[in-house]
């Protein structure tokens, strides 16, 4: 596919964007980063306390249960992609997820709290990623690099402010208001999408890419005849589940994901646990979240520059980096602020917020590289659930394990340190010739 020379996402794109980064914020806050708060058992106001638990590290495999039990989700919201709009399921999404928000209040048992978490994750997989990132794929064909560059910077401003914002409401308003809080979020996001998003841009009166060059004629008939290829590509789910080279996209980018749940919803009981309390990680944190934000649109630039591929592989590297050190600095530690142990893991932040940034950038990217507008539907809906599979194993490595008697956060950090290698090597071997529609 040609790369488009316009400048900027123009006025309409940026709708899609900003709802867009909205949807990400609110779903990696909801199910992944105020887990740092509210699953902490020392507060007494989190769910440990409310269901009566003295350890949470059940509720860490509930949540890897939870993105398990999303995958069917994902097929649902991508069936109704394609039976109504993405727009539709993308608005659908946020106001089933607003019902389930502020059903989540009433949970007072484990079981019921496990429902509800896995509903938040199955609307989440429609609204954060299925439906949103599809209408994306399909505005910016080309330019999807930089346009997932600003959309994920919504992944690690989450981590960077979920902390503070949850444990100052869970002081203030206590657990209920802060599930109260994402309720009405999500339903305001819901009907802005409703209301203003269109699945192409051509359907909105802009163009792909905001590539204003384009003959108006020659861009509305270009997408009636993707959407006619669309009805008899040979690229249905079935034959993406048996290419080999869609697997080689999936191990390591499922890795990616692995290490951004994993790492940042444990991030403060793991410092913890090495003798430092939760101010002398709050400055970590931002530092990693910060960097993260910059990071997530440096990966699009990346991505955009030197391709899909090679920025895969160097994130990969900003990732081992920054998890060799938290390691090594975790062992040598004396528990003191501004020790050489603490100093190296504040060293490994931007490293690792550089990973966190592009960990959601790359997929979207990659199917569109490699099979266009008008098969990343069917790609995306076999590939995502898969990723997210692997994704979710991320809070069970380190919830379960960081938390298990002898063992302890290091050597769940080894452990996908390890995961990150296998998955380079893999990465490398990725073919990115373009196998879609001839324009």
């Amino acid at each position: 596919m040609k790369q488009s020379t316009a400048k900027g996402f123009g006025r309409k794109g940026w709708v899609i964007l900003i709802l867009t980064f909205f949807s990400i914020l609110m779903n990696s806050m909801i199910i992944y980063d105020s887990l740092n708060v509210t699953l902490l058992p020392d507060t007494g106001l989190g769910w440990p306390a409310r269901l009566g638990l003295q350890n949470p590290s059940i509720l860490y495999i509930f949540s890897t249960i939870a993105a398990w039990i999303s995958v069917p989700g994902a097929i649902v919201f991508g069936w109704l992609c394609g039976k109504k709009s993405c727009k539709f399921s993308w608005g659908l999404a946020l106001v089933l997820n607003a019902v389930v928000c502020f059903l989540w209040t009433f949970a007072a048992a484990s079981p019921v709290y496990l429902i509800m978490l896995c509903l938040a994750n199955i609307c989440g997989m429609g609204f954060n990623y299925i439906a949103s990132l599809n209408v994306v794929s399909n505005w910016y064909p080309t330019k999807k690099g930089l346009a997932m560059g600003v959309v994920t910077i919504g992944f690690p401003l989450s981590a960077t402010i979920a902390t503070p914002l949850c444990s100052g409401l869970l002081f203030g308003i206590g657990l209920n208001g802060i599930y109260y809080m994402f309720s009405i979020i999500c339903l305001v996001l819901g009907v802005l999408v409703f209301v203003l998003v269109k699945d192409y841009p051509e359907q909105a009166g802009a163009y792909p890419d905001n590539d204003k060059s384009f003959d108006r004629a020659l861009s509305d008939k270009l997408l009636a005849e993707g959407l006619e290829y669309q009805k008899t590509s040979v690229w249905q789910p079935k034959k993406f589940l048996k290419t080999g080279n869609v697997w080689k996209i999936i191990f390591p980018l499922g890795v990616m994901e692995l290490f951004s749940l994993g790492v940042m919803s444990n991030f403060v009981p793991r410092m913890a646990q090495i003798g430092f309390d939760t101010a002398a990680c709050t400055p970590m944190l931002a530092c990693a979240g910060l960097v993260a934000c910059v990071g997530s649109y440096l990966c699009g630039v990346m991505d955009q520059k030197l391709g899909t591929k090679k920025a895969i592989i160097i994130t990969f590297l900003f990732g081992i980096v920054s998890l060799a050190l938290n390691v090594i600095g975790g062992f040598i530690t004396t528990s003191r602020v501004g020790d050489l142990g603490y100093i190296l893991i504040f060293i490994g932040q931007p490293f690792m917020g550089i990973m966190l940034g592009g960990a959601a950038n790359y997929l979207v990217s990659l199917i569109s590289t490699i099979w266009g507008r008008y098969d990343f539907d069917n790609g995306y809906r076999v590939m995502k659930p898969a990723v997210a599979i692997i994704g979710a194993l991320g809070i069970t490595i380190c919830g379960a394990l960081g938390n298990a008697p002898g063992v302890g956060y290091a050597y769940a950090y080894m452990l996908i340190c390890a995961l990150c290698v296998i998955a380079v090597i893999i990465a490398a071997r990725i073919d990115d010739t373009y196998v879609g529609k001839k324009d």
